[in-house]
């Protein structure tokens, strides 16, 4: 039976296939995962070049020689400040996020299956640290307590929910303390804006937004600042995410409105 392309968004081909990963009890396949780290990138981190979502299929490339690869990673990877890589086994997900700002620079790791995936982590570090650093075992690598799935099947789900969460707590710092204007509504945002404003829709998996996804941040992008990361930066709680199964429809009513 022959599979039908939905859509392409940026260089990612989303087919319905993809989308029955999106169904209670399946594993999340790593095109959604890839789908959702383009979005994140181009859609709710607009404006802000120093932060890197990794796409699945650049993270396992990793295991490959890495003169090889350089070629389809970013030319700006070592100016990143944060990087995040979704860690995939065949069998789980998990989450590996780099910040230079950390002093030294640091590795960060979350499981929602407890340290399942670990070792893949720890592989994958290695292999940042040497393309990144020109070395390796020198940056430390954090395994930080992290909400829990109650299954087999939702770490996908959670590597998501971790990265978009991280992804706009670090966005956030780096906004001005006095935001041109935040939380606007659209039709305020519908008069004509200077040609150097960035307007930043909502993450989807923030509550407000699923009011019509009505409120914006905007900023000029020359007035972002360098954040200093806490500890408390890296913190998750379960009441900061959304349910997986309230995140996988999030998911698909975002690939709806692209299809």
């Amino acid at each position: 039976m022959r599979d039908t392309l939905l859509f392409s968004y940026r260089d990612v081909a989303v087919y319905i296939s993809d989308t029955l990963s999106l169904r209670e009890g399946q594993w999340l396949n790593d095109t959604i995962l890839g789908f959702y780290f383009e979005y994140l990138t181009h859609e709710i981190l607009r404006g802000d070049n120093s932060i890197l979502m990794l796409k699945p299929t650049l993270v396992q490339l990793l295991q490959a020689d890495l003169d090889s690869i350089k070629t389809a990673l970013p030319p700006d990877i070592h100016a990143k400040d944060i990087i995040f890589a979704p860690i995939g086994s065949g069998t789980h997900w998990s989450l590996l996020v780099y910040c230079r700002q950390t002093q030294p620079p640091s590795f960060h790791y979350f499981d929602s299956m407890a340290n399942a995936n670990y070792h893949h982590a720890l592989a994958a570090k290695h292999r940042l640290e040497l393309l990144l650093l020109g070395t390796q075992s020198v940056a430390q690598m954090v395994t930080h307590s992290c909400p829990q799935q109650e299954n087999s099947y939702d770490c996908g789900v959670f590597v998501v929910l971790f990265a978009d969460l991280l992804a706009r707590r670090y966005a956030d710092l780096r906004l001005p303390p006095k935001n041109i204007t935040q939380d606007v509504p659209r039709a305020v945002l519908s008069r004509r804006v200077p040609h150097d404003v960035i307007r930043r829709p909502m993450s989807p998996f923030v509550q407000t937004a699923n009011d019509g996804g009505t409120y914006f941040d905007v900023f000029r992008p020359t007035a972002l600042r360098k954040p200093i990361i806490e500890p408390t930066f890296w913190w998750i709680d379960y009441g900061d995410l959304f349910n997986p199964n309230s995140a996988r429809a999030t998911l698909l009513n975002l690939i709806n409105k692209h299809a």
